[in-house]
């Protein structure tokens, strides 16, 4: 069977929230997050931000606040439908790599990419180490993971044309990843950005819907 892959967002997508807001409203934070979003900075340039807002916080409250978000409904049945199907999955997301990998864990995942946010003696310093990539294919996301840079990189790594390569996100972060793959797929999309630039959504909460999609 031939081998593909699939890339999936995580905050919105494979969690039903978004990590961020979940420790935000925890500390009080939510509001600055938001005039953060608002501001109109390149997004590579928001995650700086809202990371020096998380400085003293700790690790034990990041984690706790992304072990209190549910993974979407059948998320788990997806993913294992997929890695049926011969795919190598993995998680590309501007949120952090602690997250992402509790959530890669839960699920099996193959791979990650992520924000690395500093962490000393168990607490947050407000630093935030950023793969970036759309600075080296010229992309036009502007984010802190370059979404279309990491798919391509992950495909190259397993193998895998990218015509032959799923891509699953709910915002304009994901735009350019779900142009580039073979098959993407806009999911419960939160923004009209991304809507007008997908050609296939699914409207309903359930990750099963995507894999009509699919092969």
């Amino acid at each position: 069977m031939m081998q593909r892959l699939a890339a999936f967002d995580m905050d919105g997508t494979l969690i039903q929230g978004r990590l961020v807001f979940a420790l935000a409203d925890r500390f009080g934070l939510s509001g600055r997050v938001r005039e953060i979003q608002a501001g109109g900075a390149p997004g590579y340039e928001q995650t700086k931000a809202i990371a020096a807002l998380f400085a003293g916080l700790t690790k034990q409250d990041l984690e706790s606040a992304i072990q209190s978000i549910p993974l979407t409904k059948n998320c788990e049945q997806a993913i294992a439908k997929l890695r049926e199907r011969n795919y190598k999955i993995g998680i590309i997301s501007d949120s952090y790599t602690i997250a992402a990998g509790f959530v890669a864990n839960r699920l099996h995942i193959d791979f990650v990419a992520a924000n690395e946010l500093e962490i000393i003696n168990g607490k947050i310093t407000g630093k935030v180490e950023m793969p970036l990539g759309w600075d080296r294919i010229g992309c036009f996301c502007k984010i802190s993971v370059c979404k279309r840079y990491h798919l391509e990189k992950f495909a190259r790594k397993f193998g895998v044309p990218v015509e032959h390569t799923l891509a699953v996100g709910d915002t304009r972060s994901d735009i350019c990843m779900i142009q580039s793959a073979g098959v993407g797929v806009a999911f419960m999309p939160k923004d009209a950005e991304i809507v007008k630039a997908s050609t296939r959504i699914v409207r309903e909460p359930d990750l099963l819907k995507v894999l009509k999609f699919v092969a």
